[in-house]
């Protein structure tokens, strides 16, 4: 757009008019849902305002759908196509796209700045270790060992592995008289467990007994 145009009050010019600073060249691959079906693309140039990219196809929309992978991480985004050329390759006829982004989640846009500044990625945080809260220490160990495996089978938590702590939270309520040298105590125990990336919690209630027994409630 010349310089006319801007003192008419015209648009501001692109990201790839206007020379942005941040810019990246180098390829990268990603796909593009549209119309057309998921197309698969390779990418030319990535900045802090948006992208360019060549296709195998022509895509009819000026709103697209764009995800695409940068180091180790996958980038959903948003675009809107500010300019489609045509290119004859060698071997074909191809279409580049210039685009700017108009949806995007902050952390990867934080991430599309570390990569056209060569910026490296932060080390992963670190895994919080589990914590096993008083309640649950207070029994013996083959009532802890029953209260998880009966958590097990019932699909309600995933089995711990050999020498970690279950994730779990326990609440051990005041032991309860039965007589007879006999007493009870009402447990209720929080479990978590990921079926198909889906996370499901649950609320179990059991009653230990002073013998050691464990008897579910529901």
């Amino acid at each position: 757009m010349g310089i006319f145009d801007q003192l008419r009050g015209g648009r501001e010019p692109s990201w790839f008019e206007n020379g942005a600073p941040g810019t990246r060249q180098g390829n990268f691959h990603g796909y593009v849902s549209s119309a057309a079906g998921r197309v698969a693309i390779v990418g030319t140039t990535l900045c802090r305002q948006g992208l360019a990219f060549f296709s195998p196809v022509r895509f009819a929309e000026t709103e697209l759908h764009v995800d695409f992978a940068i180091r180790s991480r996958t980038v959903k985004s948003r675009v809107r196509v500010d300019r489609g050329e045509v290119v004859q390759s060698r071997q074909r006829v191809v279409h580049r796209y210039y685009c700017s982004f108009t949806g995007i989640a902050a952390d990867d846009w934080d991430a599309i700045v570390r990569y056209v500044d060569d910026i490296p990625e932060p080390p992963p945080a670190a895994a919080a270790a589990p914590i096993v809260d008083e309640a649950f220490r207070e029994f013996p160990s083959a009532v802890q060992n029953e209260i998880v495996e009966q958590l097990v089978r019932k699909k309600r938590l995933s089995a711990p592995r050999p020498g970690s702590a279950p994730l779990i939270r326990v609440r051990a309520y005041l032991p309860r008289d039965l007589g007879e040298g006999r007493s009870v105590r009402d447990v209720s125990v929080h479990s978590r467990i990921v079926i198909d990336h889906h996370t499901h919690a649950y609320d179990t209630r059991f009653r230990v007994f002073n013998n050691g027994t464990v008897e579910l409630v529901d």
